[in-house]
């Protein structure tokens, strides 16, 4: 210890330049992740897209919920043709033809929309559900709306009137059939 005591003191340095007082530093800058619109266009999105699922599952329970039966929407589109056609016969007998078919089709599993009534009646001739009775009337209904449809033949009032029953009666014997022997697609 007395040897420390005996060495030369060392020079004395100069006293440092003034510079920046540490009183005005900061601190290091926070730089976020994502910028504020990232993160408000990024929830956007979710809100949309949950929007989106919410919509689409009410729509298939919607459409779920109202489906008819081919029996039912038949009628409805044989009454819509009488109901909306009293001036257009051709319009009438087009509306009518398609009501008949499209039931045929939805619930025999018949392909008729596509065909001719002639092909229609021939891919009957075979199918022992529907009776002799039965497709006789349904030729000779077919046959009233291809004149009116294609050979513009004019259809009294009375004739709507039978025809329309009679298509309702076709349908309804059909129904049956469909029912009791359980051929219902």
């Amino acid at each position: 210890m007395i040897f420390l005591a005996q060495m030369p003191a060392a020079p004395k340095m100069p006293p440092l330049p003034e510079g920046p007082s540490l009183d005005r530093v900061r601190g290091p800058i926070e730089i976020p992740a994502y910028e504020p619109w990232q993160i408000i266009l990024a929830l956007g999105l979710i809100v949309l897209f949950i929007g989106l699922l919410i919509w689409s599952a009410a729509r298939s329970r919607r459409k779920a919920t109202k489906t008819t039966s081919p029996y039912e929407a038949a009628l409805a589109k044989l009454q819509a043709a009488a109901d909306l056609s009293t001036e257009d016969d051709k319009r009438f007998a087009i509306l009518s033809s398609q009501a008949l078919r499209r039931y045929f089709e939805n619930e025999f599993g018949l392909r008729s929309t596509s065909r001719t009534s002639e092909e229609f009646l021939l891919s009957l001739k075979g199918n022992t559900q529907l009776d002799e009775s039965f497709q006789t009337t349904l030729h000779e209904i077919l046959a009233t709306l291809d004149q009116t449809k294609f050979a513009q033949q004019a259809i009294s009032i009375e004739s709507r009137i039978y025809i329309v029953d009679t298509l309702k009666d076709l349908i309804n014997k059909a129904q049956v059939i469909s029912q009791k022997e359980g051929t219902h697609q």
